[in-house]
């Protein structure tokens, strides 16, 4: 009885260290950084502010002019990520987003805080958005599934963020710190995928080589470009950023700057809508086994453009601080399900969805920088009307399902 109890024991220790040191484990710390980072950045938005003495339009900028650079850096690494240099330029990334992480935590200037910013983003495109390429073509045809598992990691690390530096905050420790722990974290990241084998897209039926020459790249990019579909889900993603990553880029300011919230308690107030997102993707994954995709994200939009109308509008601190929590519960699937189809419209050509999401990620960095712009003429509270474009959006284009569905159809398959 005890050898068979040993026996078993030994199976679940074996299952479990084989869970931690597999690629999409991997895939998914990195993930987890990277939404830590974010979180830590967003928390820590307000301490920095007084701290460098920036104004609305300097705010504005750092998030919303490093997006707009990075529209002309980030796409050539996203297409060279389909090739044979796929790990060479996420090393690359995994180095330059610790490079930036220093430069921010230990600057007093405004221009070299700008200047990390701007390193930063096409450092996490090549280390970050290549993992997610290459976790998608580790798991062809369950691109929806894996987006799920890959926002629920980020979402963890959403939670913990806020949290770990209200509490450095709270004993005094400044906003610095941070920065140089995700630095060291950034680091070890680096040296676990320098150690493994990175997967690169699975051929298509016709290609006759394991990589793509430069001519197939441009090719495959062409015949992208002119996919109404991808498209179509890459337009639509910018949109459901607006009360995706863009709002959350402005809640601290609000809770403090029209809310009159301290910089601990906006950090707090942080932790819980990461809790609220943490439990939206919870719930996430089984909801896309029980209803198809599209569904999910036009039934949620739908809820959430009424619920962000009414918080705007709400007078109460307890409503305010009510609604926006249900705005976090019921924006549930819009990255997973947008990104998801955007990756089976084009199958094989992850690194490709990649540089032309990021092209078209100039349209968010110029929102976010609006938002600052009008905040400083007309008050943070009246710039935020304008985010309520994204859930109209999704509404009005994303297409209801039919036979064809290619998320419905992922969205069933069995685990």
């Amino acid at each position: 009885m005890v050898k068979q109890d040993n026996s078993k024991s030994s199976v679940i220790l074996s299952g479990v260290l084989r869970g931690i040191t597999s690629l999409t484990f991997l895939f998914l710390l990195i993930e987890f950084f990277d939404e830590l980072n974010y979180s830590v950045g967003n928390a820590a938005l307000p301490a920095l502010r007084t701290d460098l003495g920036l104004t609305y339009v300097q705010v504005g900028l750092l998030l919303g002019l490093p997006s707009m650079i990075n529209t002309f850096i980030e796409p050539a690494l996203m297409l060279l990520g389909d090739t044979r240099y796929r790990k060479h330029i996420m090393l690359g990334g995994g180095l330059a987003i610790a490079l930036s992480l220093l430069i921010i935590g230990g600057t007093h200037s405004f221009s070299l805080m700008l200047i990390g910013f701007i390193i930063a983003y096409p450092a996490s495109g090549a280390f970050v958005s290549l993992s997610q390429a290459a976790l998608m073509d580790l798991n062809p045809r369950r691109e929806p599934h894996m987006m799920a598992r890959w926002t629920l990691a980020g979402s963890i690390a959403n939670l913990a963020g806020p949290l770990i530096l209200a509490a450095g905050l709270a004993m005094g420790f400044g906003w610095r710190w941070a920065y140089y722990g995700l630095a060291i974290f950034c680091l070890g990241l680096v040296t676990l995928t320098w150690l493994r084998h990175i997967p690169m897209p699975q051929r298509e039926p016709h290609a006759q080589h394991s990589t793509h020459p430069l001519k197939d790249l441009l090719l495959g990019l062409w015949s992208s470009v002119r996919n109404p579909k991808l498209m179509r889900w890459l337009i639509l993603l910018q949109f459901s950023d607006l009360l995706l990553d863009v709002l959350t880029g402005y809640l601290a300011l609000y809770f403090t700057d029209v809310v009159g919230f301290s910089a601990a308690q906006a950090s707090l107030m942080f932790s819980i809508l990461m809790g609220a997102g943490l439990l939206s993707n919870i719930l996430l994954i089984p909801l896309l086994e029980k209803i198809p995709g599209r569904t999910l994200v036009r039934l949620s939009a739908g809820v959430t453009g009424i619920l962000y109308a009414a918080w705007l509008v709400a007078p109460w601190l307890w409503a305010k601080i009510g609604l926006i929590i249900l705005i976090r519960l019921v924006t549930i699937g819009w990255y997973e399900v947008l990104q998801g189809e955007a990756f089976a419209s084009t199958p094989g050509r992850s690194g490709t969805v990649m540089a032309i999401n990021s092209v078209i990620g100039l349209l968010g960095g110029a929102i976010a920088f609006l938002i600052g712009w009008v905040a400083a003429r007309a008050g943070l509270q009246a710039a935020l009307w304008i985010l309520l474009a994204g859930p109209v959006s999704l509404v009005l284009f994303v297409p209801r399902n039919n036979s064809t569905d290619s998320t419905s159809q992922v969205s069933h398959m069995p685990q």
